[in-house]
């Protein structure tokens, strides 16, 4: 079985993909209770899929959750939007806080170590604005990820205080001993990060 670990499942796209797979053990992060209500509902009969519904950072316990609620929902954050968000990047409706809820918080490696989980064969963080943190909340754990993706700032930053820099990103992965390709998106303003040993 290959472990697979995914930080923002949102309306489970992609885990999707992952489940398909039945030689993959899925891990799905979603703190979104709407959303951890759909996905329990849409994977209830695929038993390689495993519901966490919490949000993932460097620091446990119980946070603010920010709820953009239009569109995919996939803009919700442990931040909030930038100000001038909606001038630096124009045309997206989904820029906005429609409600919170206070979200249990937890690092990736006391889940790991909480799970048996001895082994990550693809790592994919979706957390917005929070990748790095995510990353960085494996500790000593990085080092049983073989390979992976996230998500970080390229030229905008989209919510307020984030420290999710791709650049800052890629030299912290490289420096884990990844190899890492950056893929900005179509407006180039963010950018995915693809890391593998």
């Amino acid at each position: 079985m290959k472990t697979i670990v995914e930080v923002g499942a949102n309306y489970g796209h992609d885990t999707a993909r992952f489940v398909q797979d039945k030689n993959n053990d899925v891990w799905a992060f979603e703190p979104t209770p709407e959303l951890i209500d759909y996905l329990s509902e849409r994977f209830k009969g695929d038993t390689n899929f495993h519901l966490v519904g919490k949000a993932v950072d460097i620091e446990e316990g119980r946070k603010i959750f920010n709820i953009a609620g239009g569109g995919d929902w996939g803009c919700s954050s442990l931040y909030e939007f930038a100000d001038n968000i909606h001038e630096k990047w124009e045309g997206r409706p989904d820029f906005n806080i429609t409600h919170t809820v206070e979200v249990d918080v937890v690092r990736l490696d006391n889940f790991i170590e909480q799970n048996n989980i001895n082994q990550i064969d693809y790592l994919w963080v979706d957390a917005q604005g929070n990748d790095f943190r995510v990353l960085k909340s494996l500790g000593d754990k990085i080092d049983i990820v073989l390979e992976g993706k996230c998500e970080g700032s390229y030229t905008v930053d989209l919510y307020k205080t984030e420290e999710n820099k791709v650049s800052d990103i890629v030299s912290w992965l490289e420096d884990k001993g990844f190899k890492c390709n950056v893929v900005p998106d179509n407006v180039n303003k963010e950018a995915d990060v693809h890391f593998k040993r």
